[in-house]
């Protein structure tokens, strides 16, 4: 066919750093969004207190997690030994091993309380 042009020509193409592109279509770059902080617990801006992003082992997804009371509802009382025994006990912290849950991240709450701004704490559950 006379006067029909390939899409291919040479108008519609250019050089780009060594690399022949389509001159129709924009060039955009875009930069790779960093990866937040996994498992370590941090003040949440959201519904909940507290917020943690796990990699999920399934699917190898970061996964947002929320936990803790509402905001300005209850606190935690991570000082009271007795009142962590009672935490402890009716959320079976000894069985929770899923750090996907919410429940997991409660019950180790104090040994996040330093880096969350909280008083005393320690490597033991409620």
């Amino acid at each position: 066919m006379k006067g029909f042009k390939s899409f291919y020509d040479e108008e519609r193409f250019g050089l780009y750093e060594g690399v022949t592109v389509p001159l129709e279509q924009p060039m955009i770059e875009f930069e790779e969004e960093a990866e937040p902080e996994l498992n370590s617990p941090k003040r949440s801006s959201g519904n909940k207190k507290y917020v943690v992003y796990v990699r999920n082992p399934k699917t190898s997804n970061v996964s947002k997690i929320e936990f803790g009371d509402e905001k300005g509802g209850l606190t935690s009382k991570i000082n009271d030994r007795e009142a962590a025994r009672n935490f402890a006990s009716r959320h079976s912290c000894d069985t929770k091993t899923d750090k996907m849950s919410a429940g997991y991240w409660a019950c180790r709450l104090p040994k996040y309380a330093k880096s969350l701004g909280l008083k005393g704490g320690g490597n033991y559950f409620w």
